[in-house]
């Protein structure tokens, strides 16, 4: 190509460093209000740098179609603008940026970019809503077909009744859609997103329809929740992924995973049949233990529902039921209320006295559907604080353990039990045991990303049968640990 002379455009870090320098400045200028208006998050040099390396280069002559949507101030356009140009591919490059700081940082930064990168390249900038540009209004410049997108989108929550750009429960997720939808067969997509799209049944829709039309080719992850924004302090599960227009080919995903920034030129890398890992959730094994793991959970036959059981969520959501809850009983009965903090894997612990600042009762008058019977069940967290060690974490609550005929169970609790009978003292013991394992935590991650522990992933998740849950609890008699118990009996030694 006539216009690329090699040597002017090796890699440029000022280029970059530029659009750190006015991501740098957006931040700061931006307020606490303005951030969560725009789910604003800016990707660092290191991580974009890696992200444009992750796509392939088109082959042709034809000038290759970048799109960006929510490209803040360029900084990953550019970084794969860069790479392509110095293998000597034309490029023209569609920023869709709203917010209308970042677009003003996003013109010096491409007007930069365009000097340094030659008559090869070239750009345009949309200050456009970019969920309008799926289906435009009249006077709004529809978006042609692209060879590739990539970007950063933001995050925040939408309604059920938004309609642009699909269903999905937050709007990382309806950027991927849309921009999957703008690509021209075999064009590639490559996102740094939040892990919560691969799992949960809000997102559930949205799986079926991107992997019916994109073939999941790459995923990295973030092994650390602070590493992909440290800099704005988001504790978020993050993955880069990379898919392609194109129909499912039977072969493999390339996984591949990182503590953060520091180790990214030189991630670990494995390769999974990608029939093993896209289905209802997008499993995500780390390493071959990983998969192993995914195989033995695959012989369990059993979850509650066919066990006769069912999971629930604690009734009591504290700021509506402030007048219920008591810190200290007076002459009104009452009875236990149970937080978070109560259950940890090696039993519940009430009350926590004077140092614990919530109110550790609930009245016995308070609504009966705030109540629960005090039987046997297994309660679990729903919730794992920063970087605790598991996500999973169990407890049982023993009948009578506690006094008062009801307890009370706040929203950040679920619990397990048996409509219409009652759970076992053993068969309590032994789930409990499984979920506090290492085993069944591993496969927890595996199969979610979320620090939230839903009822949902818990009535899915695959167990042994009623006699090995048993087997379980008797061996753990005395015995403080649970995974070494559960994985002799579950074979589930390497």
């Amino acid at each position: 190509m006539s216009d690329l002379v090699t040597t002017d455009l090796a890699p440029c870090p000022a280029l970059l460093a530029t659009a750190a320098t006015m991501a740098e400045r957006c931040r700061s200028a931006a307020s606490d209000d303005t951030k969560k208006q725009w789910g604003q998050y800016f990707t660092s040099s290191a991580i974009a740098a890696f992200m444009a390396g992750l796509v392939e280069p088109p082959t042709g002559e034809r000038v290759v179609r970048i799109l960006d949507p929510g490209a803040g101030t360029g900084m990953l356009g550019i970084a794969l603008a860069q790479r392509l140009r110095a293998l000597g591919l034309r490029v023209h490059l569609v920023a869709v940026e709203a917010e209308a700081r970042a677009a003003d940082h996003l013109e010096q930064a491409l007007s930069l970019a365009r000097g340094r990168l030659g008559g090869g390249f070239s750009f345009e900038i949309s200050r456009a809503d970019f969920l309008d540009l799926d289906a435009p209004t009249l006077g709004v410049k529809p978006l042609a077909s692209f060879d590739i997108a990539i970007g950063n989108p933001p995050y925040f929550k939408v309604s059920p009744t938004e309609v642009r750009g699909g269903d999905a429960p937050n709007i990382y997720a309806r950027f991927m859609e849309v921009a999957s939808r703008l690509l021209v067969p075999g064009g590639q997509l490559c996102f740094i997103v939040p892990r919560s799209f691969a799992s949960g049944f809000y997102f559930q829709r949205f799986r079926r329809r991107l992997h019916a039309a994109m073939r999941l080719e790459r995923v990295h992850i973030f092994e650390s929740r602070r590493a992909a924004f440290k800099v704005d302090g988001i504790l978020q599960e993050n993955l880069i992924v990379h898919y392609r227009k194109a129909p499912d080919d039977g072969g493999e995903v390339a996984i591949s995973s990182s503590a953060g920034e520091a180790d990214l030129g030189d991630p670990l890398v494995h390769r999974v049949p990608r029939a093993r890992i896209v289905g209802d959730v997008l499993y995500l094994p780390l390493d071959a233990e990983d998969v192993r793991i995914m195989s033995l959970f695959a012989g369990f036959p059993r979850i509650l529902a066919t066990l006769g059981l069912e999971v629930s969520t604690g009734p009591v959501v504290p700021f509506r039921a402030t007048k219920d809850l008591v810190q200290t009983p007076s002459r009104a009965a009452t009875y236990p209320m149970l937080w978070l903090q109560h259950v940890r894997a090696d039993g519940i612990t009430w009350p926590l006295g004077d140092a614990f600042r919530k109110p550790e009762h609930i009245r016995a008058s308070a609504p009966a559907k705030l109540l629960v019977p005090n039987a046997t069940y297994v309660v679990t967290r729903r919730f794992s604080a920063k970087e605790e060690q598991r996500r999973l974490v169990a407890a049982v609550l023993h009948r009578g353990s506690l006094p008062g005929e009801y307890v009370g169970l706040e929203n950040h609790l679920n619990f397990i039990h048996r409509p219409g009978g009652k759970v076992g003292e053993q068969e309590a013991a032994g789930l409990a045991a499984l979920l506090n394992s290492r085993l069944f935590d591993a496969y927890f991650r595996i199969s979610s990303g979320n620090t939230q522990v839903s009822a949902t992933e818990l009535r899915s998740l695959p167990l042994p049968e009623a006699e090995v849950i048993h087997r379980v609890a008797a061996e753990m008699r005395g015995v403080r640990n649970a995974d070494d118990v559960v994985e002799e009996i579950l074979g589930a030694r390497g």
